[in-house]
């Protein structure tokens, strides 16, 4: 049976698709899919309860603000720059549609011009890329070529994970008639076979759909994530080791909001928790 061989390099917490909403903040009491009221409280909860949890940083997977605007900004800025861990965010498809431009809301966060960079979590690189379209990181382009510079750079080193909003694979949950055309990359066959020549990229940890789930592809772990504003109500935290990751969701602990979201789904609930293997397993390489 397999074992982590060290111990643990980082822990990670992974909170896609936050959707909190200036001005809206009025707190759920009838049953709703998302609870959209109840967003910043829940994220500002969350974090302090990942501190107790010992995390080494969270990784803000896009559409965390709904869309984005000056007030949002404001407030997401200093949760960042108040939170006692590290707190990562990329852009999501959500944030693009509001009153900024995308290189604002880059320049308010202190992103790069490009969006795209690349973070140390106890030395453990994540690649945080900037897609908020489906149109990005295209074979030829100049996004393309950084991240092959990137991953060129970052060869020597044992593990490595990317972090994007949109995925590369079509996950089970959003296959058959679940299948919007708004789950992957359009460069997704490029980009897949880039990650194959760079044996140490061990996961891309995408948002945007968020029932549990995870696919293997060459190697490589394809992960989605919950969301904590819609059904199951939760977020995964990942432990990574040097041959291996561990991961864990947690429900919020704000029950009653939780059954208020199960409630609205009725018989659907049970698919909003995917497999039962894609929610807590260890996976090694």
């Amino acid at each position: 049976m397999a074992e982590f061989v060290s111990k643990r390099l980082c822990r990670v917490a992974l909170l896609p698709d936050c959707h909190v909403q200036s001005g809206r903040c009025t707190w759920p009491t009838q049953p709703t899919r998302r609870l959209y009221g109840a967003a910043r409280n829940l994220l500002e909860s969350c974090l302090n309860r990942l501190e107790q949890m010992n995390v080494d940083a969270a990784l803000l997977l896009g559409d965390t603000l709904d869309p984005a605007d000056s007030r949002g900004l404001d407030w997401l800025s200093s949760l960042i720059r108040t939170c006692p861990f590290a707190v990562y965010t990329i852009i999501g498809n959500h944030e693009s549609y509001g009153s900024l431009s995308i290189s604002e809301f880059y320049r308010r966060l202190e992103i790069p011009a490009s969006g795209n960079y690349v973070v140390r979590v106890n030395e453990v690189p994540f690649v945080m890329l900037a897609t908020p379209d489906q149109d990005g990181f295209s074979n030829g382009s100049s996004e393309f070529a950084w991240l092959r510079e990137t991953l060129e750079q970052l060869s020597d080193v044992t593990n490595v994970f990317c972090c994007a909003h949109f995925s590369l694979v079509l996950h089970p949950c959003v296959q058959g008639a679940r299948n919007d055309g708004m789950q992957v990359l359009w460069s997704a066959a490029p980009l897949l076979d880039l990650l194959h020549e760079f044996p140490n990229v061990r996961g891309w940890i995408a948002g945007h759909k968020n029932i549990p789930s995870k696919v293997e592809e060459r190697g490589v772990l394809h992960l989605l994530s919950p969301q904590l504003i819609q059904a199951p109500c939760a977020f995964r935290v990942l432990d990574i080791f040097s041959n291996g990751i561990e991961s864990k969701l947690y429900e919020i602990e704000e029950k009653e909001l939780a059954e208020l979201s199960r409630q609205a789904y009725g018989t659907e609930y049970v698919e909003r928790l995917g497999r039962p293997e894609d929610r807590d397993f260890s996976w090694f390489w």
